[in-house]
């Protein structure tokens, strides 16, 4: 898109133009700060209370705003939708403030899925527990939905509109059973003390049984709770199942020994019944085999699905923040279905028996306490979270992004790079996962296999197991007021959705939390800064660079690119800028003999216009970078944003071009397309073109990805010619990967 402010080419005018997009930055970093202190409490290492979240959150809204005048005034104004989606949700976050219902709040009808810990007051605490479980680590729940409060009256009798939307329940797809009969239950909310609560199995799926069912349980729940109770009903469809059980996380055995307890039996043979007990850390060995089992299955449960029940137990104790006892169905398959989920008062464990286990690892940086204990798993951008076991201890190089999924799954995570302000940390609070970062030599130190207690308390990682424990010492439980208000402001503040610029919904109405606004606000500016040079920013004012290649390079530095006078590689302080360079001048990149032209490349050259043949121009500052390059027939860019806070790191490239025939052109940018997709970029190859993009990444490896952009720019440029087909551009691919590993381009740093 064109660029008004920076249509004139003045490096002046230029300069000016970033610094608003310095500003947005600014905001957008002040706040994820503010987010991530209000993201802290959830790890329950902290007493907070109203004033603490009314100043964040305020604080939080405040720079949102700030981000969103920053783009408008990049744009000419030209996202103001995004104002009207903040306002929205500003209203919403003061909303939450005042204790004032939100949008939504009156629903009479959720699905189960949907449902988090804050919502306990309109759909009961089990059934919020329940939804919890499922939406947030994504256990197998069973398929249901709440008719919440005030569905019911006085007496237990459902309102007409109750009745109205029961039937809409049943015909919805988010919300419809998808089996013929339901179990359901209705319970007394507060101010009931009790927790009453009767149910009923077997009912039709259809809308008067149902609400005949409903109403019979309302008016019997009604008749026995205090005056002024409100109730809500549950209403789940469970797929049939030969056997059901109950899983308890926190059982002290004979010695107060503490065990996970699953009681699993057969619904047709009430004799076919165990008790098993599981060690609390992973990999659950099983404490107390069931008698008359050859101990490969428990009433249908074999061992691999009881030790993933036991990590699944012990990761809902941790979200949960206290003990749990959940009732579940096992399928003839062997799957485990969760149809009921209560906290429990957590019973304070003692240390294992033996020595205090000697400490392997310290340092670390907590971003979410608790302590857990595993065996090792190491663990990378490209794991399946479906590999990883129910419990174990994951350990990465980078606190990346890309690992979240993983922390559904993780009894505990640890990282040799990263912060607690990152997005990993935010998803580890979330989880309630005990996490570490920052803790140099974990890969080493931490091998495959070993059994650890990850404490992130104290930043250690022990030998062996010691004292686990589903949240912190001191802090608010979950089921707090200030807690569940937190929750609460977190859902219309923190939590991204917005992640795929390709998606439909990346819009400014897409944007559900002030996380969205930010980040659409910084891609939609990042978007801007690519068009610069098309704006009409000229290189005419900028400072050429001398580099050892035929490569007439200038820049145009609008905030600590260069040292002064710069004469060189060595005097470019923009870190994008100097590791894009480096790649190009790794040994073994750059060809100067002349392209292998034929006479079809050379008719097909005939056809098209004279190349640009203007310099290369690269627009910088000290953590950004707009390079673009018009080498004879070839034309690259590469934007980039490098910092500390991989939340905001960006990289985009774009690759069209060249002098053979459409075969070679096309086959080049498809080998470019297959390098960068197994490294991490998200690529698309449109006959010559290749583009390729990766966001949210920790600054070393970012730096590393433009070093290969760098020396791929390189390789590639007069590679085209004498390229026939898929074989051609294969045997390329192999020798550009030759010549980057005998290139060693770890070797070096980018200042």
């Amino acid at each position: 898109m064109p660029v008004d402010s920076a249509r004139s080419g003045a490096p002046g005018e230029a300069r000016a133009f970033f610094s608003k997009f310095q500003a947005l930055l600014e905001a957008n970093t002040a706040a994820l700060a503010a987010m991530a202190g209000l993201e802290r409490m959830l790890g329950g290492e902290y007493i907070f209370d109203r004033a603490f979240l009314e100043k964040s959150a305020r604080e939080a809204t405040d720079h949102a705003h700030q981000a969103v005048y920053a783009l408008n005034a990049m744009t000419g104004n030209r996202h103001i939708d995004l104002y009207d989606r903040f306002m929205a949700l500003a209203a919403a976050v003061e909303d939450i403030l005042a204790g004032r219902p939100e949008p939504g709040d009156g629903s009479l009808v959720r699905s189960l899925s949907d449902l988090r810990l804050e919502d306990q007051a309109k759909a009961g605490r089990d059934a919020a527990a329940l939804g919890e479980l499922a939406g947030r680590l994504g256990l197998p729940v069973a398929r249901g939905f709440v008719l919440a409060a005030p569905a019911f009256g006085e007496g237990g009798d459902l309102a007409p509109d109750a009745r109205a939307a029961l039937a809409e329940a049943l015909a919805a797809p988010e919300t419809a059973p998808g089996s013929p009969s339901l179990t359901v239950s209705v319970a007394a909310l507060a101010p009931a003390e009790a927790r009453l609560a009767l149910s009923r199995s077997g009912v039709p799926a259809e809308a008067a049984p149902l609400a005949a069912a409903l109403e019979a349980l309302g008016r019997e729940v009604a008749g026995q709770a205090p005056v002024g109770a409100r109730l809500a009903a549950t209403n789940l469809a469970a797929p049939p199942a030969p056997a059901r059980g109950r899983l308890r996380t926190a059982f002290v055995g004979q010695g107060g020994a503490a065990f996970l307890r699953c009681d699993v039996w057969d619904e047709a043979d009430p004799a076919r019944a165990a008790v098993i007990l599981f060690d609390r850390a992973h990999p659950f060995a099983p404490a107390q085999p069931a008698p008359e089992t050859d101990a490969a299955a428990w009433a249908g449960l074999t061992r691999l699905a009881a030790r993933a029940l036991a990590g699944q137990g012990l990761a809902a104790e941790r979200l949960l923040g206290a003990a749990v006892d959940m009732g579940f169905r096992l399928a003839a398959s062997g799957e485990v279905v969760f149809e009921s989920a209560a906290a429990l008062p957590f019973v304070p464990l003692g240390a294992p028996p033996g020595d205090a286990p000697p400490a392997l690892l310290c340092g670390g940086e907590p971003a979410c306490l608790g302590a857990a204990a595993g065996v090792v798993v190491h663990v990378d951008e490209d794991t399946p979270p479906d590999s990883l076991p129910y419990g174990a201890v994951a350990v990465a190089r980078s606190a990346s992004p890309a690992l979240a999924p993983l922390l559904r799954r993780a009894g505990a995570v640890v990282a040799e790079v990263g912060d607690a302000v990152g997005h990993l940390a935010a998803i580890a609070r979330e989880c309630r996962t005990p996490a570490l970062f920052g803790l140099a030599g974990a890969m080493e130190a931490l091998p495959e296999g070993r059994l650890v207690t990850v404490d992130a308390a104290s930043g250690c990682v022990l030998a062996g197991v010691g004292p686990t424990r589903p949240a912190p010492d001191g802090g608010l439980s979950p089921d707090d007021p200030e807690y569940l208000v937190l929750r609460r402001l977190l859902r219309r503040i923190a939590i991204l959705h917005l992640t795929d610029p390709d998606a439909p919904d990346f819009s400014a109405a897409g944007c559900r939390t002030l996380h969205d606004v930010l980040h659409y606000a910084h891609d939609r500016a990042v978007a801007v800064l690519a068009d610069l040079r098309q704006a009409g920013v000229s290189e005419r004012a900028a400072t050429p660079l001398p580099l050892p290649l035929p490569l007439d390079l200038r820049v145009l530095d609008i905030g600590g690119a260069l040292a002064p006078r710069a004469s060189g590689l060595a005097d470019v302080r923009s870190r994008p800028l100097a590791a894009v360079l480096q790649g190009l001048l790794l040994p073994g990149m750059w060809e100067t003999g002349p392209a292998r032209v034929g006479l079809g490349d050379i008719i097909g050259a005939m056809a098209r216009p004279l190349p640009d043949m203007r310099g290369n121009l690269a627009i910088a500052a000290r953590s950004y970078c707009n390079l673009s390059l018009r080498l004879g027939y070839h034309f690259t860019v590469i934007d980039a944003y490098v910092g500390d806070n991989p939340e905001k790191n960006a990289i985009a490239f774009r690759f069209v071009g060249g002098l053979a025939d459409a075969a070679g052109k096309n086959a080049r940018a498809a080998c470019v397309g297959r390098i960068l997709s197994r490294r991490g970029f998200k690529v698309e190859t449109a006959g010559e073109l290749a583009t390729a993009r990766r966001k949210m990444i920790e600054p070393e490896p970012a730096l590393e990805a433009l070093r290969l952009l760098g020396a791929l720019c390189a390789f590639a440029r007069q590679r085209d010619t004498g390229l026939s087909g898929p074989g051609a551009a294969e045997a390329l691919e192999r020798a550009f990967l030759d010549a980057w590993e005998a290139a060693d381009p770890d070797g070096g740093k980018t200042p």
